[in-house]
C-alpha cells in the first residue's frame, strides 16, 4: 500500500514589490540656548536618502538588495524597516554613515512601513523619510508533501526529519542554510538529501532516549531557485522515546524485540514469498494502524489480494510493507515465508507489536535476497555516517 499525508507549507514564486510615496517631512533644528530669552531658529532641511527599490517597482523579489544610500554632504541616522506585526528588518551602516543595508531578507506576501533620518551637519538640518512597500507572492507555490514526525510526538531512536516537497528543490543548500536542528542532550547530525523533493535529518547514530529536539525552518523570503521564494516559516519539536529495536530475521522467520538492550519479546513470522521476498534493511516505524485496507493493486500486483480489514498494522516502507496480523498463515509462521512482502504474525503477538511500537521504532529486516532502495520508507539507516554526510548540499 501506499501512503502520503500531505502537509501544507507554501513556497511562493517570484514576488513584487509596490513601493508608496516617499515625502520630507519638515523638521525644524534649532540653535541651542538658554533662559527666558532663547528664540528658536529654524534652519534649512536635509534632502531625504534614496532608497534602492524605485517608487512602483514590480517584479522585485524578496532577496532584492534594500540600501538607503544618503544624498551628497548628508549621514544616515536611524533607519526602520517594519511590518505590522512588527517583524524588523535589520541592516548595518557604513564607516561614513553615507548608507545602511539590510541584513535580513523580506518575506512574501507582506507591507513595510521604512523610515529613515538623514543630517546635513553643514547646516544642522534633518530629513525625515517615510516610505512604504508590500511583497506579493504569486499564487504558484511548492508545499510539504509530508513532514515526520509530528509536532508534540514521542517517537523512537530511529526516526529521521523527513520534508517531502511537491515540487523539485532548485537550490538545496539555501533549504538546509534555512534550517537549524538542535537536540538536548546535543548529538552529531546533518541533512541529506533523498531526491530532488526530499531531504532528512539523521543523526550519527540512533537518537539517545529521552532527547529533545527541536527543528526551526526558517524559509519566509529565502531564494530556493529557479523563481521561488519560502513563504512561511515552521518549527518542529519531538521527544525521543525508549529505545526499542526489532530484528526480523526472514530466513529463520523469526522477530526479537530489544528494549533498553535487553529482549522483551519474540514471535514467530512469515515473510515475502520468493520473487516477493520482504526487503532487507533497518528502518524507522512510518505509522501504525489498528486497521488496514490491503489492496494489491496500490503495490503493482494486480487482483492478487484485497483484505479490507488486516489487524494491528506496524507500516515500515512506502511500497506497502508492515508487520500485520496473519492468521491465515500461521501454520506456516516460524518455517515459510508465504507473504506478499509483509511480515506476517499471528493476532495476538501482532496485537502484543502493535501496542508497543512507537512511530520512529527500528525494525531491521535480514536474511532477504533484496534490499529497499534508500527513500523507501524511513530508511536513512541504510546508509553509514559518512556516505550519509555525503548526501547533504553543504
Amino acid at each position: 500500500m501506499r501512503w502520503k499525508a500531505p502537509v501544507a507549507l507554501g513556497v511562493a514564486g517570484a514576488a513584487v514589490i509596490a513601493a508608496g510615496g516617499i515625502g520630507l517631512v519638515k523638521a525644524g533644528v534649532f540653535s541651542n540656548g538658554a533662559g527666558d530669552d532663547y528664540t528658536p531658529k529654524a534652519v534649512a532641511n536635509a534632502a531625504p536618502a534614496k532608497l534602492s527599490i524605485a517608487n512602483g517597482a514590480a517584479g522585485i523579489t524578496p532577496d532584492t538588495p534594500l540600501v538607503l544610500t544618503a544624498p551628497p554632504g548628508e549621514t544616515i541616522g536611524s533607519v526602520t524597516v517594519a511590518d505590522a506585526t512588527a517583524h524588523a528588518v535589520s541592516g548595518t551602516y557604513s564607516a561614513d554613515r553615507k548608507t545602511w543595508t539590510a541584513q535580513s531578507g523580506l518575506r512574501v506576501s507582506d507591507a513595510y512601513q521604512v523610515t529613515a533620518v538623514t543630517t546635513n551637519a553643514s547646516d544642522n538640518g534633518v530629513g525625515v523619510q517615510h516610505s512604504s512597500f508590500q511583497t506579493t507572492a504569486e499564487p504558484d507555490s511548492i508545499k510539504f508533501e509530508s513532514l515526520f514526525p509530528a509536532d508534540g510526538s514521542t517517537v523512537g531512536v530511529g526516526q529521521p526529519v523527513v520534508l517531502s516537497f511537491s515540487q523539485p528543490i532548485h537550490d538545496k543548500a539555501a533549504i538546509e542554510r534555512a534550517m537549524t536542528v538542535s537536540s538536548d542532550p546535543a548529538q552529531q547530525g546533518s541533512w541529506g538529501w533523498l531526491s530532488d523533493e526530499r531531504v532528512d535529518y539523521r543523526p550519527a547514530g540512533y537518537w539517545k532516549p529521552g532527547t529533545k529536539v527541536n527543528v526551526t525552518m526558517a524559509f519566509d523570503g529565502v531564494n530556493l531557485g529557479g523563481g521561488k521564494f519560502g513563504a512561511k516559516d515552521h518549527t518542529v519539536a519531538f521527544t525521543i522515546g525508549r529505545d526499542q529495536e526489532t530484528l526480523v530475521n526472514v530466513s529463520t522467520d523469526q522477530a526479537v524485540v530489544e528494549r533498553d538492550g535487553q529482549q522483551v519479546h519474540s514471535f514467530a513470522v512469515s515473510g515475502g514469498m520468493p520473487g516477493l521476498d520482504t526487503w532487507d534493511g533497518t528502518y524507522a516505524v512510518i505509522d501504525k494502524a489498528a486497521d488496514v485496507t490491503m489492496d494489491s493493486r496500490t503495490a503493482g500486483l494486480g487482483d492478487e489480494y484485497y483484505d479490507p480489514d488486516v489487524k494491528w498494522d506496524v507500516h515500515f516502507t512506502y511500497s506497502g510493507s508492515y508487520v500485520h496480523s496473519a492468521p491465515w498463515s500461521v501454520g506456516a509462521q516460524g518455517h515459510e515465508n508465504v507473504s506478499h512482502g509483509c511480515v506476517g504474525t499471528n493476532p495476538a503477538d501482532a496485537q502484543w507489536f502493535y501496542e508497543n511500537t512507537l512511530p520512529g521504532d527500528v525494525i531491521k529486516v535480514v536474511g532477504s535476497p533484496r534490499t529497499a532502495a534508500l527513500g523507501n520508507g524511513f530508511n536513512d539507516w541504510q546508509l553509514s555516517w559518512t556516505d550519509w554526510q555525503g548526501k547533504s548540499a553543504l
